[in-house]
């Protein structure tokens, strides 16, 4: 067992004075009380003086007070009474017009609620006090909210979030020199370190928070500091070491009678002293753990179910008298009610049957106009799907065979302008040959994608090895394939099926065109349901990192493959030659 002490709240050491009536003689004595741990001793001194500030009408002086008091129950446990003292104070703010202490307040009763494990309100109180600094420009209580988010972060097991908190808080803690909050926040940060099993940060944090403490005479965070110090120590089976530090922290907890560091402490000791070997020891502190912890919540225990008790019997006794007074009425109303019974038994069925038929009515109403709306919807959905498709068609019958035809045009009307004059020259009516055989076969690319009957893995690999192999007949480079024959019957979607084989047919026209290769290998295989396609040319490769700022071909068949959820790799040597690798999850399309 390995006890966490104090990821400490911002309401523990934060000065209890607030700005009104900083120097009264009372609220500094219940300062010092509070700091002493004597939290009895603080609400005493409180009491007595918030009966003069009512009487006084001094309303400044009692927003201070009952802030003061609400922080000294919420040490004492009670949390329903702290909350009853601060919303006291945010009335008193409301009815004198004041801002200045309200975002203290808001932070405090946040506090409250996150010791209460309340997450949702305490950060909702954050956000109200945080708004308050940055309209006052409070940088200490903005850093206290901070402060109080990490240890939700914390409790959450955000670390990483906790820490950036805390740090950030620290910072504008250490610029202001407020001794008694970089303690604080010291110590926070090394129980993170803790949690994350960076033992040697944790202690270096824990040391420097105690010796702010020593300095600030705060003798419950000396104890506090010292018992975490003790529990890095058995975490890292230096037992001795850690019963030095548990024994110091339990010293200084009795004598300023802290029960829960004195309870944690025994269980710590117990477990130091088993992790030594030495039983005897460990089941003595055992003992008084479990004797400590008894005490300490049946005594918490013992107080609720007290209240409960009295709420009981003074509700039974309430109870009690108005059945009392209900019964003359009962009895004489029983006689009424046995003669009008019958006469309204008719018409209670009656009633009950217009009810059910409407019930029935209305259901049956609500379900048709359900039924109708969803199938609005999916009409909807179909033609914007059929939209869609027509539009991506348009597109691509315009980028192609339009941008084609018109090449071809051009061409011919310039081969018309030289038959008059100079002649035609076979190259151009060649060319005109080929820009009409490449858009019969863009035509072709596209009636294909379009057959619903191709949309499988199978049809896709067939295509692809039909459209290499035709591609590079006649040509003098060399061509090697290696694609798998046994491809399972996978159903894929037309983008995935388009992007694909547009990608593959980018990137043979890269090889035979830009590269001057001997040799191109077109390699496939399809395992666990991981396409992986690569085409690799012996040509002349290329400077990677100059075409990704002039490359647009390279561009788009990356933006292909990422469009349907794949990854295109591209790796090129200078000399070398270039490897294109196209890989995409199929159960994702």
């Amino acid at each position: 067992m390995c006890f966490t002490i104090l990821a400490l709240f911002i309401t523990l050491f934060s000065p209890v004075i607030l700005s009104a009536k900083a120097e009264d003689p009372a609220v500094v004595k219940s300062d010092s009380l509070y700091r002493a741990a004597n939290y009895k001793g603080s609400i005493a001194v409180l009491d007595n003086r918030l009966i003069k500030a009512n009487s006084k009408n001094e309303k400044l002086l009692q927003i201070t007070l009952y802030n003061s008091l609400g922080k000294a129950y919420s040490q004492l446990g009670k949390p329903v009474e702290a909350l009853k003292n601060y919303l006291a104070a945010l009335k008193l703010l409301d009815v004198t017009k004041q801002n200045t202490n309200r975002g203290k307040i808001l932070k405090n009763i946040g506090a409250l609620y996150e010791e209460q494990k309340n997450f949702t309100q305490a950060l909702s109180y954050y956000d109200k006090a945080q708004k308050v600094a940055i309209q006052t420009r409070e940088t200490s209580l903005y850093a206290d909210c901070l402060n109080n988010r990490g240890i939700i972060y914390e409790q959450q097991l955000q670390y990483d979030k906790a820490l950036d908190v805390y740090k950030n808080a620290l910072a504008i803690y250490q610029k202001a020199g407020t001794e008694d909050r970089i303690a604080l926040t010291l110590n926070n940060i090394g129980i993170v370190y803790k949690y994350l099993k960076q033992y040697p940060k944790a202690i270096d944090y824990y040391s420097r928070s105690l010796k702010y403490s020593e300095k600030l005479g705060d003798r419950f965070f000396v104890a506090a500091n010292t018992t975490n110090i003790g529990n890095v120590y058995a975490m890292t089976h230096n037992y001795q070491k850690a019963i030095e530090y548990h024994k110091k922290g339990l010293k200084i907890a009795r004598e300023i009678n802290s029960p829960n560091i004195i309870v944690e402490a025994y269980a710590s000791l117990a477990d130091d002293y088993a992790g030594l070997g030495r039983y005897r020891e460990a089941y003595i502190f055992r003992e008084k753990f479990i004797s400590a912890n008894t005490d300490y919540i049946n005594l918490e225990s013992s107080k609720k179910l007290s209240e409960m008790q009295s709420l009981y019997e003074t509700e039974k006794k309430e109870q009690q008298i108005y059945t009392l007074k209900q019964q003359q009425k009962i009895n004489s109303l029983n006689i009424l009610r046995q003669k009008l019974f019958n006469k309204n038994k008719n018409y209670l069925i009656l009633f009950i049957l217009v009810i059910s038929c409407s019930v029935i009515a209305v259901g049956y109403l609500y379900t048709k106009k359900q039924r109708t709306t969803q199938l609005l919807k999916n009409e909807l959905a179909i033609n914007e799907a059929e939209n869609n498709e027509r539009t991506r068609i348009a597109k691509d019958i315009h980028d192609d065979i339009g941008s084609g035809l018109s090449k071809i045009n051009l061409m011919a009307q310039l081969a018309n302008s030289r038959m008059h004059f100079k002649g035609v020259e076979a190259a151009e009516i060649n060319n005109i040959s080929l820009i009409s055989k490449d858009l019969v076969e863009n035509m072709r690319d596209l009636i294909w994608v379009l057959n619903p009957e191709n949309s499988t893995l199978d049809n896709l690999v067939a295509r692809i090895r039909e459209y290499c192999s035709d591609y590079l007949e006649g040509l003098t480079v060399l061509a090697e394939f290696d694609i798998q024959d046994d491809v399972p019957l996978i159903k894929i979607s037309q983008p995935v099926q388009r992007n694909i084989f547009l990608t593959i047919k980018e990137a043979l026209h890269n090889c035979i065109k830009h590269s001057y290769c001997e040799k191109i290998s077109v390699d496939l295989i399809v395992k666990e349901g991981l396409l992986s396609i690569s085409i690799t040319d012996t040509g002349k490769g290329f400077d990677i990192e100059t075409l990704k700022r002039n490359g647009n071909g390279l561009r788009n068949m990356r933006y292909r493959l990422e469009a349907i959820g794949g990854n295109c790799r591209i790796d090129s040597v200078l000399g070398k030659g270039t490897t294109v690798q196209i890989e995409i999850l199929l159960n994702q399309t």
